[in-house]
């Protein structure tokens, strides 16, 4: 019996450590720090959701937003004024022109 228990302990040890070195935890800088919106939203570009405070956000140049609907009066941005994007270079494509492939 007490071999069984030893056995047990080693084999939950090893496991436990190997967790740890397999999936260590992610830097606190990756991490929502306070104030951080962390509502899912859509990219623009490929359609996956991500946290807001892990994307891009981009305001639309007035140019464009004065031919589209204005915001409402209790708020200066709406989604109709800020594009989202997941990282900087969907955020480039988006402006090149490029159509988003899942397959590539």
């Amino acid at each position: 019996m007490f071999a069984v228990i030893i056995v047990i302990l080693i084999i939950w040890a090893v496991m436990w450590a190997f967790y740890k070195f397999m999936y260590p935890r992610p830097p606190k800088s990756m991490m929502p720090q306070k104030g951080d919106v962390v509502t899912p939203r859509t990219c623009d570009f490929c359609g996956n959701s991500l946290a807001e405070y892990r994307g891009v956000l981009e305001t639309k140049p007035t140019s464009v937003t004065t031919n589209t609907a204005q915001p409402s009066a209790g708020s200066m941005e709406t989604d109709s004024n800020v594009l989202f994007f997941c990282n900087y270079e969907h955020q480039a494509d988006y402006h090149a022109g490029k159509v988003y492939d899942p397959n590539a």
